[in-house]
């Protein structure tokens, strides 16, 4: 049962992971000002690489503790961002995401146990449709992706940029809340707050690049509608890093992240009329920390 809710649980948050910012960016020695360029046929490749470790840690249905789990994660992952068309009066793009070979694999006391969803992304496309100022409006998954990886979220794909020219220390910010209510067992809200800085204009490689630290903060609480069910669930995250953007076509040239994800899950039902006051119930707790690195191919 562990295995499995670590398995499941680095298939679902590492697809989510796999979009990355197209930009285009006008810039002096100093001083930037980063636009969207959507133009129809533009390809890029990526490469992603992910190492981790992830810790379980359950409690029974008498509350007592049980021995935690821990294991390694890594995973590589290669996909492609297709501009499929363009509308020429708004500027709004349909963008696919086309996943090459990649792989997750588990590691407990030594073991390989790679993820058999993954693989399965293989030739899979996802469709995105972004504003032009970054904003997504739609997406749709694969339908024949494993249900385990049926829940990414691409509405963070891309980054909503300031209107204005922006000289190195200057931030801008994002901050989004949603509410999802269509399962019929339990609603969602979600929080993210997430912060931008330009640190600068500066090579990487061979690409003049804006470079921007990136960091952000987030939380997840789910309720059970259900009133004999309990479900109660609380996921925080932290993510920080550096983009670079690159200045002459607008692509993500190079991103190193790192994210820690606390995941806090509370189930059970609650007892009969006769014993309203007997819950049976357990509490697992999940600790996740990623280093995610992105490169432009």
């Amino acid at each position: 049962m562990i295995l499995k809710t670590i398995l499941k649980l680095n298939a679902v948050c590492t697809i989510v992971l796999l979009g990355s910012v197209l930009v285009f960016a006008q810039s002096d020695d100093k001083n930037v000002q980063l636009r969207y360029d959507f133009k129809e046929g533009n390809r890029q490749n990526y490469s992603m690489s992910i190492d981790g470790s992830v810790v379980v840690e359950v409690s029974s249905r008498s509350g007592l503790p049980l021995p935690s789990n821990n294991a390694k994660m890594q995973g590589e992952f290669t996909y492609a961002h297709e501009v499929t068309a363009v509308n020429p009066k708004d500027k709004s793009a349909n963008i696919n995401v086309v996943y090459g070979k990649s792989y997750m694999n588990t590691i407990i006391n030594n073991q390989v146990i790679p993820n058999p969803d993954i693989p399965l992304l293989d030739g899979k496309i996802a469709q995105v449709t972004v504003a032009a100022n970054g904003e997504v409006k739609d997406f749709k998954l694969p339908s024949t992706l494993p249900l385990s990886l049926q829940n990414a979220d691409f509405r963070k794909m891309f980054v909503v940029f300031p209107e204005r020219i922006l000289r190195p220390g200057e931030s801008w910010f994002e901050n989004r809340e949603t509410t999802d209510d269509d399962n019929e067992n339990f609603s969602t809200v979600n929080t993210i707050n997430s912060k931008y800085t330009l640190l600068g204009v500066e090579k990487k490689g061979n690409y003049k690049c804006a470079k921007v630290k990136f960091e952000s903060v987030s939380n997840s609480k789910t309720k059970s509608k259900n009133p004999d069910l309990i479900m109660d669930g609380n996921i925080d995250g932290k993510v920080e890093g550096i983009i670079y953007y690159n200045l002459d076509n607008g692509t993500v040239v190079h991103s190193d992240l790192s994210t820690k994800i606390e995941n806090l899950l509370v189930s059970g039902k609650k007892g009969n009329e006769q014993d309203t006051q007997k819950v049976e119930q357990i509490k697992t707790v999940v600790n996740t920390d990623l280093h995610i690195i992105t490169e432009l191919l």
